[in-house]
């Protein structure tokens, strides 16, 4: 917030990309609609962000609406059109975060809306450690799937212990588990199957993503770029074309900047509603297969030839 506040405060910032992080989004947005400062959202989902609409607050990826009900949609019947049934029974774990509470109660909704049943929603604190009392729970109740609405620390730490347990539902998660670091805590074979589902999608399936990959390896980084680093960079492109257009105006900056659209860019099509929040996401789903996220439709899960563990323990 102090930094935030800071920035807002000095006349000579214009506007500003941001944020990864729901928690951080939703806590500043008055500080930016205080300052009349133009933010776009870049990464962060929470709904509440752009929910009751500001002025001076846009996005371009999408809200947790938009991935839960992709989610279900995929696990309620993508997975029945490739195996013949899908899973029936859920328990929603979440950290207790408006990130963690929002993907529960929207993912919960989506899924009753297609049938499925939710047997339990249990709460859990970030940085938690011992999970066993949630998970002998959950064990209890022998769902076929197991939901965790939360971050990589939080969701590797949960998928290890459902391992130790012997729990052998299957494991779903959001964009919060969608990175090497999941995988590389929870091992490979103990992710193996598990998936999860993110805004946008990897940078060869996106428009102009090869040529967006390229341009920052030509900067000589030497780490590769994060999953929601094209969606920072369009960000910035529609905030640096804003500024071209009006001058350094907050004011004027944050009219064009609502009204910006964009048939295409880098991630697709960009079109604003009136709460400033794009209409066009893209929604991706992943498995992770033989040590690292690969695209659901990419994936020997999709074709059938490898079995998802949700499908295994319903056999």
């Amino acid at each position: 917030m102090r930094v935030a506040t800071k920035m807002a405060s000095n006349p000579e910032v214009v506007a500003c990309a941001s944020h990864y992080c729901s928690m951080v989004g939703i806590a500043t947005k008055p500080v930016f609609t205080q300052h009349k400062l133009p933010s776009m959202i870049w990464g962060a989902v929470l709904p509440d962000i752009t929910i009751p609409s500001s002025k001076y607050i846009t996005r371009i990826n999408g809200t947790q609406r938009e991935q839960n009900a992709f989610h279900a949609e995929w696990s309620r019947e993508t997975i029945k059109k490739v195996y013949g049934k899908a899973p029936e029974t859920y328990v929603v774990i979440h950290d207790i975060t408006d990130y963690g509470r929002g993907h529960a109660e929207y993912f919960i909704s989506s899924v009753e809306k297609l049938g499925g049943e939710i047997l339990d929603k249990i709460g859990i604190t970030i940085g938690q450690k011992d999970l066993s009392a949630e998970l002998t729970k959950a064990k209890a109740l022998n769902p076929d799937v197991i939901f965790f609405g939360g971050l990589t620390p939080e969701g590797a730490r949960l998928r290890i212990q459902m391992e130790k347990m012997g729990i052998k539902a299957g494991f779903e998660g959001t964009s919060g588990i969608l990175n090497e670091d999941f995988i590389k805590t929870t091992g490979p074979d103990v992710a193996e199957g598990s998936t999860c589902f993110g805004e946008g999608a990897p940078f060869e399936k996106l428009p102009g993503g090869k040529q967006f990959y390229e341009a920052y390896k030509k900067e000589g980084f030497k780490e590769e770029p994060e999953f929601y680093g094209i969606f920072a960079y369009v960000a910035a492109q529609l905030i640096m074309d804003a500024i071209e257009e009006v001058g350094p105006d907050r004011e004027k900056v944050a009219d064009v900047l609502a009204k910006s659209r964009r048939e295409t860019s880098p991630i697709g099509p960009i079109r604003f509603d009136e709460n400033g929040q794009n209409i066009t996401p893209v929604v991706t789903a992943y498995v992770a297969q033989d040590g690292k996220w690969t695209v659901w439709e990419d994936s020997e899960y999709a074709t059938g030839k490898r079995v998802l563990p949700t499908i295994q323990y319903m056999q």
